[in-house]
Order: structure tokens, then C-alpha cells, then sequence
């Protein structure tokens, strides 16, 4: 008899099933266990591995028996399938030597005899048909059990259940599309994919795609080429497209260059693109508004957009540096733009009284020629990818802090064609750390030229003595019944 098509694809996604929980059986090996290790699981083979049916639907369930993690044969091997009611069997590959029914359903038996170790998995068809009778949110549980008259390493395997759920027969269109990731600029044409993927149970017939283009945006070519188009409106034809299949379709659209002001922000009435798609279907669809998608879009600079940010880790209050301590400054960079960024740099800046003594990475370049008695380390990042981003580390010695505070500054630069933006440097004022600074969170430092915080002390002791005194002199006056003279 000819294999069907599916079942050298099943066979893999089983023998990959089994290997991937291989961690559990080799702890098992470790703590001494040998033998056989067989394993049963249940798949639906084909396009569509959604554990969904319709009322009176037939399809086809495999059922995967192996030995592959163990390593000893395994005896009298035996399989055994409960399909329950609700579901009746149309077809099997092969026959089952034993069929009966029982009380909430058919229970099958094979008699595999010898399963060698390492064996790969053997492959079981069922053809199974829903009842027509079936309400939605029914489930129906095959389940697959495997014995031997060996004792197997690991008990959880033997035993396996694929529930299958009852859905109206219908069809289900979703779009997707990266239009909202890929480069949005005026220098060049955006180029994106829609995609329809029909999620529904059943085969979704005459499907079509309606892409709204925005003013100011111009479709220029798509792959399929469009089946028709009225002004600013495409249509494609995408013909039947099965349950969990997709099309899809490249897009090409050019933005107008009155929107290069936009880009930079000079035109904020003109920056919102707003892009429309409607997909449909002559088939009965489970969720009507679902083939409806919009994507707005703003314009972008083409080009690298690097920036950096300064934190600082280590000090007990923000912008508190204690004199004699380290402290670490964080470093984070990336390249936000839509191109790639060429040959970036990021430096650090360190005014007197604080010192580099480590960084992760090591710095590449260092210069302690400032006439102020500033430091300046620098980094060489190479060039980065769109999106990609990391994190500089820096030690810091605190020798002496300035009157007005320590203005620490860390930028970044990278050659070609870069965005300019507020980001590319990032500063952070350090102050002193005081006395009155430790311990009391909140509490402001007390100024060296008033005396601060002990000034105060006193101030409130000498209060608290001037009231205590005013109350022993009314208490006299009460007791003597005369004012006080």
C-alpha cells in the first residue's frame, strides 16, 4: 500500500518530539536507570495541526509509537487506542489486530511484538469522522497508551491524549503585515508584505485583498501584480486559501516629498499615514469584522539614528556621590534609526576628582589633557544594526566633588548618514555626598557655613526650654489663684 504523503513529515515531528524532552531521560541514565523508554504521542498531520473539527468533518489523526531514547529492546509490545464517542473511525493504517467497543467508545489494539532500542517511530492513521449532531465547544479525547512486559524507564511517556474541539464550519480571514516595522522614509520606496491567513475551520473561496492607500503615498508595484486598481484603492484576487494557510503580497508604495518636513517634525498635520486593508471571502465567516486591519505610519529621516543614555549605580541618593567611594556610571547606546550605523563611538567625560579606574568593556582610547582637569575615555562600537543596542559599565573613583557639583556627559557619534536628535548626549550633575546626607532619607546637607543641621538642634532645644518654662509659670498662677506679679 503507498504512504500517504504526510507520514514521513509525522514521523520527523514525532522523532523531534521525542528528543526534545531527552533532559528528563538522561537524568535517568545518571541516577542508574537503563532499559527500554518507550513513547506514544498523537499529532494531526497535514497543513492544518489545529486540534479543531467541524460536526461531521473527517480527518486524520496520527498516532506515533518509538523507542528512540531507549537503549534496550522492549518485549510483547502492545498499542492501545480509545477514540471516544462523538467520533467514528472511517479508515485505519495499518489494521489493528483487535477492535471493540466499549462503553464510551472503540478501543484498538496492535501487537508490535519486539520494539528494538533507538527505534523510530512507528506510524498509526486513524480516518475519523465527527457526529453531525455535535454542539460547538464539545471536546472529544483520543488517547494512546503503549505497554511491554519490560519495566520502562520512564512511566510518563507510555500514556498520551490529543482532545480535539468541535467549531462551527466556517471561515476565519486575518491580516498581517510588517508595515508597521519596516523603513517609512521619503528618500526611498517602502517596501512591505500583507499577508491573509484564514484561521477558520473550513476553506475560505474567492478571497480577495483591498489595500486604501493614504493620500499623499502612491502605490508603485506589488508581486502578484494587482487585479485591478481605482485611484487610490488595489484589489487582489487571492482565490481559496485552506484552513491555517495563508497568501500574501508584496507591496511597494512611494511617500511624497512635501513629507520630508514631516519626517523632522516641521509638519505635524502631514505626518500621519493612515493605510487600510479589508479582506474577504464568499465563504460564511466566524468573525466578520476580523479581515479588517489599519496601520498609520509616520514619516521617518532615512538614515542611523544612534543615542545614549547616562545612569549611575552605587550612590545611596540620586545625584549623591560620597568623597572616598566607587560608583559605577551605566552607559546605554543604540542605533534607533532604519539603517545601519557606521563606525560608532561613544566617549565618557569625567571632571576633576572623579577617576576611571575600570570599565566593561576596557575603553580603547583615554585623554586626561583637558585644561579644566577633566578625563575623556572613548569606546569603539564598530558599526550596528538596526535596533541593536548594549550597555557600557564604567568605575568611577570619587576624590573630590565640585562647589557647584560634578557634570559628568557621555555622547555618541556615528560617520555617514546619522539622524540628528537631543540624544546623542546624555549629562548627570553629581553633588556631594554630606552628613546629614547618611541615614536620614529626605534630609537636605547642611551648609558649611551656617553650622546646618547642629545649628538647628539647638535652635529647637532652646524652644522646647521657653515652653516647658511658660507652663510651669501657668501652673503657679492656678494654684495661687492670683495673677502672677
Amino acid at each position: 500500500m503507498r504512504m500517504p504523503e504526510h507520514r514521513p513529515a509525522a514521523a520527523f515531528a514525532l522523532a523531534f518530539a521525542v528528543l526534545s524532552v531527552g533532559a528528563s531521560y538522561s537524568s535517568l541514565l545518571v541516577a542508574g536507570g537503563r532499559g527500554p523508554n518507550l513513547g506514544v504521542h498523537i499529532l494531526r498531520p497535514g497543513s492544518d495541526p489545529r486540534a479543531l473539527i467541524v460536526s461531521g468533518q473527517t480527518i486524520t489523526i496520527d498516532v506515533g509509537l518509538s523507542n528512540l531514547r531507549g537503549d534496550a529492546a522492549a518485549h510483547d509490545t502492545a498499542l492501545m487506542v480509545h477514540v471516544p464517542s462523538g467520533l467514528s473511525l472511517k479508515g485505519f493504517r495499518p489494521a489493528p489486530d483487535k477492535s471493540e467497543t466499549v462503553e464510551d467508545g472503540l478501543r484498538l489494539t496492535w501487537n508490535l511484538g519486539v520494539m528494538e532500542a533507538g527505534a523510530f517511530p512507528r506510524m498509526f492513521d486513524l480516518d475519523v469522522q465527527a457526529a453531525a449532531d455535535l454542539k460547538m465547544g464539545t471536546e472529544l479525547a483520543i488517547e494512546a497508551s503503549v505497554s511491554t512486559t519490560d519495566k520502562v524507564v520512564d512511566e510518563g511517556n507510555t500514556r498520551s491524549n490529543f482532545v480535539l474541539l468541535v467549531e462551527n464550519g466556517a471561515a476565519s480571514l486575518v491580516i498581517q503585515s510588517n508595515l508597521d516595522s519596516v523603513p517609512f522614509t521619503v528618500d526611498s520606496p517602502v517596501d512591505f508584505t500583507v499577508e491573509v491567513t484564514n484561521l477558520g475551520t473550513v476553506a475560505a473561496s474567492a478571497c480577495a485583498l483591498k489595500m486604501t492607500v493614504p493620500a499623499r503615498a502612491t502605490f508603485t508595484s506589488s508581486d502578484p501584480s494587482p487585479s485591478s486598481q481605482s485611484g487610490n484603492v488595489i484589489i487582489w484576487e487571492l482565490g481559496d486559501i485552506e484552513p491555517a494557510q495563508s497568501r500574501s503580497v508584496k507591496v511597494e508604495v512611494a511617500l511624497d516629498q512635501i513629507l520630508s518636513a514631516a519626517a523632522y517634525g516641521f509638519a505635524p498635520k502631514l505626518s500621519r499615514l493612515n493605510f487600510r486593508f479589508d479582506a474577504t471571502t464568499a465563504t460564511d465567516v466566524l468573525n466578520p469584522n476580523g479581515g479588517h486591519r489599519e496601520i498609520a505610519r509616520r514619516p521617518e529621516p532615512a538614515g542611523s539614528n544612534v543615542a545614549v543614555a547616562l545612569n549611575v549605580a552605587g550612590a545611596d541618593y540620586p545625584g549623591v556621590l560620597p568623597v572616598g567611594r566607587d560608583a559605577t556610571f551605566e552607559i546605554v547606546y543604540g542605533n534607533f534609526g532604519n539603517a545601519p550605523a557606521s563606525k560608532a563611538t561613544v566617549a565618557l567625560t569625567l571632571p576633576k576628582g572623579l577617576d576611571l579606574v575600570g570599565a566593561t568593556p576596557a575603553t580603547a582610547h583615554s585623554n586626561n589633557n583637558d585644561p579644566s582637569g577633566a578625563s575623556v575615555s572613548s569606546w569603539d562600537l564598530g558599526d550596528l544594526r538596526v535596533g541593536e543596542s548594549g550597555v557600557i559599565r564604567s568605575q568611577v573613583r570619587v576624590t573630590a566633588i565640585g562647589r557647584d557639583g560634578s557634570l559628568v556627559s557621555a555622547a555618541i557619534a556615528a560617520e555617514g548618514k546619522d539622524v540628528p536628535s537631543r540624544q546623542k548626549t546624555a549629562y548627570s550633575l553629581q553633588r556631594v555626598a554630606a552628613q546629614s546626607d547618611v541615614g536620614v532619607v529626605g534630609t537636605l546637607p547642611r551648609s558649611p557655613a551656617t553650622g546646618g543641621g547642629r545649628s538647628a538642634r539647638w535652635i529647637l532645644i532652646a524652644i522646647v526650654a521657653l515652653v516647658v518654662i511658660a507652663a510651669l509659670s501657668v501652673v503657679r498662677v492656678i494654684r495661687r489663684g492670683k495673677p502672677n506679679a
